[in-house]
């Protein structure tokens, strides 16, 4: 591809007849119904691997967003299985590892494990299936981690507090909202959205990753800088916005020079801004595209490498254009070479989303 080429032709194109296919059957364990953790560079599963709870929700999501009734059912079946088979039968904690038979490894009842069990619950809520029940049991699952501001990191009240399953649980609130127009859901994005201002963004324009109990940042070097993080939420207050109507009272531009600031020579993100990795993952990468896709509606003039098409042909390059069809490569170190040795099925959300996104030209909610 090269941006002379059509991407509102390619990315459709690529999502329906190469991505969704492999995940759908390559990426499936037919002995158990469920998906593989990652497949490898081969497009082979990698079956030894302990699998993640929260990948079989995942791509339940990123299935419900087809039209293809394969698709949607492979999503209910991937969501029956987290439902009936994730909580622990002696804790009633959610689980997190899966051994590779699919047996509970650990069950912490962790927040970012529930917000993808949300996420894809709003996902076949809006695609037409009747999961109230479902929807209710989380719910009440969830209430078990409520905390005075925000919610507890699992059952065992671990610390540090995080900001990113902060950040989820604000994306799944206003996804929530949006598929059923509860006010209970608005109610909680306005948290996640008073957590971002008052606590996670600095005067600099960053969001740190790391806190103690009562909310403070903890110092180096127990701290991190994830500037695939800082895009992400650029694209989800843009996202409340267009839902609730609501000026979210975060200054965007500020956000987002923010974030070309921690660009490398290629143009993209590394994994970490601070401290420097030397590694930029394709994820950050797909946030990157949906935060410049976000600016430009809202009528901001990018510089031409910062511009949603030149950020598309570099993740083309970098990740995109790999010997399996409907694959990718998940990391490159900073000079380019290939780190990865394997495609995580979870990159699949980052990369379905920040697609769908661009191809509504910032209005895909």
């Amino acid at each position: 591809m090269s941006l002379s080429q059509d991407w509102n032709a390619e990315l459709p194109r690529w999502l329906a007849e190469d991505a969704l296919p492999l995940w759908s059957t390559a990426g499936v364990d037919s002995s158990t119904g469920t998906v593989w953790e990652a497949l490898d560079h081969r497009g082979a599963p990698c079956a030894q691997m302990q699998r993640r709870l929260r990948v079989q929700v995942r791509q339940a999501y990123c299935l419900t967003q087809s039209e293809d009734p394969v698709h949607r059912d492979l999503a209910l079946q991937l969501f029956r299985f987290a439902m009936d088979h994730g909580f622990d039968p002696e804790s009633g904690n959610l689980a997190a590892q899966l051994a590779p038979d699919t047996c509970i490894l650990t069950a912490p009842h962790d927040l970012y494990d529930l917000a993808f069990m949300l996420l894809a619950a709003s996902a076949l809520i809006r695609a037409g299936f009747d999961i109230a029940e479902d929807l209710a049991r989380l719910e009440q699952e969830l209430a078990k981690l409520k905390a005075p501001r925000g919610w507890y990191e699992n059952a065992i009240h671990a610390l540090p507090r995080r900001q990113n399953p902060h950040m989820h649980m604000f994306e799944v609130s206003l996804a929530l909202l949006h598929a059923t127009g509860e006010a209970r859901f608005l109610a909680m994005a306005e948290e996640g959205l008073s957590l971002f201002r008052e606590v996670f963004l600095q005067h600099d324009g960053q969001v740190l990753e790391y806190y103690d109990a009562d909310w403070k940042p903890l110092a180096a070097p127990d701290q991190a800088i994830e500037p695939g993080h800082l895009a992400e939420w650029i694209y989800l207050i843009d996202h409340f916005e267009q839902i609730s109507g609501q000026d979210s009272g975060v200054p965007l531009m500020t956000l987002f020079d923010a974030v070309l600031t921690q660009r490398d020579a290629s143009g993209l993100l590394p994994d970490c801004a601070e401290p420097r990795s030397d590694s930029r993952r394709m994820w950050p990468q797909a946030e990157l595209l949906k935060a410049g896709v976000a600016m430009r509606r809202r009528g901001v003039v990018l510089d031409p490498s910062a511009s949603p098409e030149a950020v598309l042909e570099r993740i083309w390059q970098d990740y995109m254009d790999t010997p399996v069809v409907g694959g990718w490569y998940d990391k490159r170190s900073r000079e380019g070479a290939l780190v990865s040795i394997n495609m995580p099925a979870s990159t699949f959300y980052h990369i379905l989303v920040a697609f769908r996104f661009y191809l509504s030209g910032g209005t895909e909610i």
